[in-house]
């Protein structure tokens, strides 16, 4: 029985992970140092998921764990700040079980937890609403852009590494200190470059 189910909580995932494509628009390329079926080291963002897949077999799927239908059913109602908003008692009523009979508010908080724990969700996470960490996906959290969440009344998302909420903006990047443009030097063809101090030598 337990070889039955695993083998279909791989074949659910396949299907879900089956539409996944990689992005060849600026920023979003596969890492320069990419080797096929191997674990991918990279801090890049390459692909995606189709979220109504995904979301159909979290509703659906009632052979897999609820923690894996649970993590899936958020992820398609994720908003862009991570947040994945939910009525009061609707997460039992979507995560149907065999016979049409629903899970009690206690088992739902349980995995809930169980995600909590792993790192997957976010330490603020409840039924009502569940916030996916800005390190394992990406968000955006400029106040700008994003709406408020009900729930937790903040635009912001969560990070992990410093285990609270993110900054509202991403840093800028530096601004040059030069006062000027700086002036054009052109390098005459016979001198050589000095591979050693990176200086040239006539």
């Amino acid at each position: 029985m337990e070889k039955v189910i695993t083998n279909q909580v791989v074949r659910a995932f396949y299907f879900a992970c089956l539409k996944l494509e990689i992005l060849n628009r600026k920023g979003n390329k596969l890492p320069k140092k990419f080797r096929p079926y191997t674990d991918h080291e990279s801090d890049g963002i390459w692909g995606r998921i189709y979220l109504k897949p995904i979301g159909l077999i979290a509703r659906t799927k009632t052979t897999l764990s609820t923690d894996f239908r649970l993590y899936f059913l958020g992820l398609q109602r994720m908003s862009n700040n991570g947040h994945s908003h939910f009525a009061q008692g609707e997460i039992s009523k979507l995560l149907e079980r065999e016979g049409g009979l629903t899970y009690n508010p206690r088992t739902i908080n349980g995995q809930i937890s169980v995600l909590r724990n792993v790192g997957l969700l976010a330490p603020p996470s409840n039924a009502r609403c569940l916030i996916y960490p800005i390190e394992l996906l990406s968000l955006k959290t400029d106040k700008k852009k994003v709406a408020i969440c009900p729930e937790h009344r903040t635009h912001s998302s969560w990070s992990l590494l410093n285990n609270d909420w993110a900054p509202d903006c991403l840093p800028e990047p530096e601004k040059s200190v030069a006062n000027q443009p700086i002036e054009e030097v052109i390098v005459p063809d016979d001198w050589e470059i000095d591979i050693e101090t990176g200086t040239y030598k006539t």
